[in-house]
């Protein structure tokens, strides 16, 4: 068999299965499969996305799975275009979604000769995928259904299809005799999130909820959550809940805003914790769900249960609670306390914590990328009109434009928010492929020179003065404006609230937007913590009364 036939027979399947976008990378080794795309697309079966950075490609199709619920499978060449796809398949790992690697391979004989782009692709992205195989045509054709059960597994995280091509890559007519009707892809965010709200035994029966006192009880939730209908088995809406900014659960009543800050604040009224999905995003809660003083509850979650202080007793759906209005007044008084003297606090200084503030009230759909700018949005959003994304598997700054930009694709024009480091990380993701659709996006850089969020850690202090400077902040030398004007966007410097604000009410329309927010270690460290303090001390007081807390 062919090349051309087993592409054929590769691309048929995906279609049949439901598959309506697919991101490729040029190269040779994978022309036969790049040759069936490009018929695919002009017959109108895919909507085809070329990339030339495998990374980005790989980011782009995370966004394009993390908004869809249906893998963009990413198509590469052999060789080390094959390991650029790890970072991105990690995160779709950890963060469960759907994601398939199609690779390109030299036939099976050649590997460890040497040969040109030639490697041991099988099993390079580690034990970080959900299912993989290694196939030739032969394989192909035994077992078609091979293709089908890969991509059935992949809603639930990554697979790996690597496949092996002989030469002739390049066809000598048409590749498909007739253009495959596409199906609907069975896994798709429906199918998700009715799995994840009803559960089944081994029985196939559905598993009755845990019923569970009032003992006081907060839930802490993450991305990739059982979603609110589960949430409204929660004493009806009366469980206060800490949730962080990119998940479906932040915008609901009975989230409290600054949750980080009440989780000390409550610390010792807390009997019960209740995990669902995947939060990792501030020590205070990693703590609060690590204690083994009280009772934590860890709904499961794939890949894994978020248990970071293997305290926690998984359950399979979520509990039912028994209501406890009064418990959450008390969350809520106090929440809506720290969050009003935390933006009193801020001033009108546009540094970190002012743009973050700015962003938290800007409408749209956002990606926030690692590092400060999500922690600070979390900490200063009440309940915003934004919808808030992030990559949260494995909270990496790669990829995270790329990201927006798959989403993007799916969602409409999107915002992104990212650190300096985290927009240089992600240079790549910059450059547009001329003559193809893309869905508008703005970019906002919080610029303070350097891997800020270090300022804030123990890494921070005046003690490590001399070294951090060197092997932490690692400020660069780039102009920011104008390497994105060499990349094709618009470039707007800001320097004031008001101005920032009035830009992200506009629509996104291609801007990096810089935002110049250099300060000092030490008056970044000492501003952060006094608004901390102050929140907390304004939280208790709103909880339990004057008296129950001494002056910060």
């Amino acid at each position: 068999m062919s090349s051309q036939e087993s592409a054929q027979l590769v691309l048929s399947r995906l279609v049949i299965l439901g598959i309506e976008h697919v991101v490729l990378c040029p190269g040779s080794r994978s022309a036969p499969l790049a040759y069936g795309l490009a018929e695919l697309e002009r017959a109108g079966a895919i909507t085809l996305h070329v990339e030339t950075d495998e990374r980005v490609a790989a980011f782009v199709a995370l966004g394009i799975g993390r908004a869809s619920g249906i893998p963009a499978p990413v198509v590469t060449t052999s060789g080390s275009a094959v390991a650029n796809l790890h970072p991105a398949a990690v995160e779709a790992y950890h963060s469960g979604v759907p994601f398939i690697a199609l690779t390109a391979d030299r036939p099976e004989w050649m590997r460890g000769s040497g040969a040109n782009q030639t490697t041991n692709q099988v099993g390079i992205l580690g034990p970080n995928v959900v299912g993989q195989a290694d196939l030739t045509a032969e394989q192909i054709i035994a077992d078609p259904e091979e293709i089908d059960r890969l991509v059935g597994l992949s809603w639930n995280g990554p697979v790996h299809i690597n496949v092996s091509f002989e030469n002739p890559l390049n066809p000598e007519g048409a590749v498909f005799d007739a253009i495959p009707t596409r199906g609907s892809f069975n896994g798709d965010v429906r199918a998700l999130r009715a799995r994840a709200s009803n559960r089944t035994s081994e029985s196939g029966q559905g598993i009755e909820p845990e019923q569970l006192d009032d003992r006081p009880t907060v839930i802490v939730a993450g991305p990739g959550t059982p979603y609110a209908e589960i949430l409204g088995r929660a004493g009806g809406g009366t469980v206060p809940i800490i949730a962080e900014p990119a998940c479906d659960e932040r915008n609901l009543a009975e989230t409290v805003p600054a949750g980080r800050i009440l989780a000390d604040v409550f610390a010792n009224d807390i009997e019960r914790v209740i995990v669902v999905g995947h939060p990792t995003l501030s020590r205070p809660v990693t703590q609060l769900i690590s204690r083994s003083d009280i009772e934590v509850i860890t709904v499961a979650n794939d890949p894994v249960p978020t248990d970071p202080g293997r305290v926690g007793r998984v359950v399979e759906v979520m509990p039912e609670i028994a209501p406890q209005p009064r418990w959450l007044a008390r969350w809520q008084r106090a929440g809506e306390a720290a969050w009003k003297v935390g933006r009193d606090l801020l001033g009108n200084d546009l540094d970190a914590l002012g743009a973050a503030a700015v962003i938290a009230d800007a409408p749209g759909q956002w990606f926030l990328g690692a590092s400060n700018v999500i922690r600070d949005v979390d900490l200063l959003a009440g309940h915003p009109d934004a919808v808030f994304h992030a990559n949260r598997g494995l909270a990496g700054i790669d990829g995270t434009m790329s990201t927006t930009r798959g989403m993007a694709k799916i969602l409409g024009p999107m915002k992104v928010a990212v650190g300096d480091l985290t927009f240089i990380h992600d240079l790549g993701g910059l450059v547009l492929t001329r003559g193809q659709d893309e869905p508008a996006a703005d970019i906002v850089v919080i610029d303070d020179s350097g891997g800020g969020i270090f300022a804030t850690l123990e890494h921070g202090q005046e003690r490590y003065a001399d070294t951090f400077e060197r092997v932490f902040r690692t400020a660069k030398s780039l102009d920011i404006p104008g390497a994105a004007r060499a990349f094709g966007w618009e470039a707007v410097e800001v320097t004031d609230r008001q101005h920032l604000s009035e830009l992200l009410a506009l629509p996104p329309a291609g801007r990096v937007i810089r935002v110049a927010c250099e300060r000092p270690v030490t008056e970044v460290r000492a501003k952060r913590t006094e608004l901390a303090r102050a929140m907390a001390f304004e939280a208790a007081k709103a909880a339990g009364g004057p008296e129950s807390v001494q002056t910060p």
